[in-house]
C-alpha cells in the first residue's frame, strides 16, 4: 500500500512541475490580449506566432479583426490578401476584398482577384454583388492596367468603352441585364457581320440583340448561350471573362 501512494505523490509531483513550467505561446497570449481589447498588443503576439507558424489561418482571422478593431483598412487587406494567396474556401474573405478594393479604388486589384478566382468562389461572388454600371466600369478601369484617379464612370465613358446617356446622368448604381451588357459589349467591337449565326431560344434573329450578340460570340468576347434570356441580370463572371477577352485583343491599350 505505501508503495502505490509513493506512485501518486510522484505522479501529482509531475504534474504540478507541468504546470509551473508551462509557458504561453505568442498565440494564448494574442488571444488573451484580444479578448481583453487591447488589441495593439495583441498584434504584436499574433504577428510573432505567425512568423513562426505561417500555416496557421486563425491567426490571420484574429489579426484582421484586430485591424478591423483599430480602423486600419490597408493592414486589413494585407492580412485577406494572405488569406486568399492560402487559397482558404471561405467566401467571407473575397468578398470583404471585392468591398475593400472598391472603396478604396484599388481596381487592378479588384480585377486580378475577379478575374482568377475559383470556380466555386465565383459562384459566390455572382450571389452576393449585383452587376451595375459601376462595377462594370471599374472591371473596365482594372482591364486597362493603369492607375485610374478620376471616377471609374467618367474614366470610362471618356474613353468610349461605355455611354454616356442622353440626360448626362450616370445611373453608376443601374443593374444590367443580359440585355444591357450585349449592347455594351458590343461597342468595344468593331460593327462587323459575325461569320455564324446560331438559333437562339429567346432571342430571334429580327431582334435588336441577335447580331451583336452573335458578334460578341463569333468575337470569342462572350461564350455562346442558346438559353441567353435577355431580361435576366447579367452576371459579375461573364462580365469579367468578356472584359478580360477584350484585354487581350488589346481593347484597352
Amino acid at each position: 500500500m505505501p508503495r502505490c501512494s509513493n506512485c501518486w505523490a510522484i505522479i501529482l509531483f509531475f504534474c504540478s512541475c507541468a504546470s509551473v513550467f508551462h509557458r504561453e505561446s505568442d498565440f494564448e497570449r494574442g488571444l488573451a490580449l484580444y479578448n481583453d481589447k487591447q488589441y495593439t498588443e495583441a498584434i504584436r503576439y499574433f504577428t510573432a506566432h505567425h512568423s513562426k507558424f505561417p500555416e496557421s489561418d486563425s491567426t490571420l482571422y484574429y489579426l484582421f479583426n484586430c485591424y478591423k478593431h483599430l480602423d486600419k483598412p490597408e493592414e486589413q487587406i494585407a492580412t485577406l490578401e494572405k488569406l486568399a494567396d492560402r487559397g482558404v474556401n471561405d467566401e467571407n474573405v473575397y468578398l470583404n476584398l471585392v468591398y475593400y478594393y472598391r472603396k478604396y479604388r484599388r481596381l487592378k486589384d479588384l480585377y486580378a482577384l475577379l478575374s482568377n478566382c475559383s470556380p466555386s468562389m465565383t459562384g459566390n461572388l455572382d450571389k452576393n454583388f449585383a452587376l451595375t454600371r459601376k462595377l462594370l466600369a471599374e472591371i473596365i478601369c482594372g482591364a486597362t492596367g493603369k492607375t485610374v484617379t478620376t471616377d471609374p464612370m467618367i474614366y470610362s465613358i471618356s474613353k468610349g468603352y461605355l455611354p454616356l446617356f442622353p440626360d448626362g446622368q450616370l445611373y453608376a448604381e443601374d443593374t444590367l441585364t443580359n440585355a444591357n451588357l450585349v449592347i455594351l459589349l458590343d461597342r468595344l467591337l468593331k460593327p462587323d457581320y459575325p461569320r455564324n449565326l446560331y438559333p437562339m431560344k429567346n432571342i430571334t434573329t429580327k431582334s435588336y440583340l441577335y447580331l451583336p450578340y452573335m458578334r460578341l460570340v463569333d468575337g470569342a468576347i462572350m461564350k455562346f448561350d442558346p438559353y441567353l434570356a435577355p431580361s435576366d441580370p447579367a452576371r459579375v463572371s461573364v462580365a469579367v471573362e468578356a472584359i478580360k477577352a477584350a484585354a487581350t485583343r488589346g481593347t484597352f491599350d
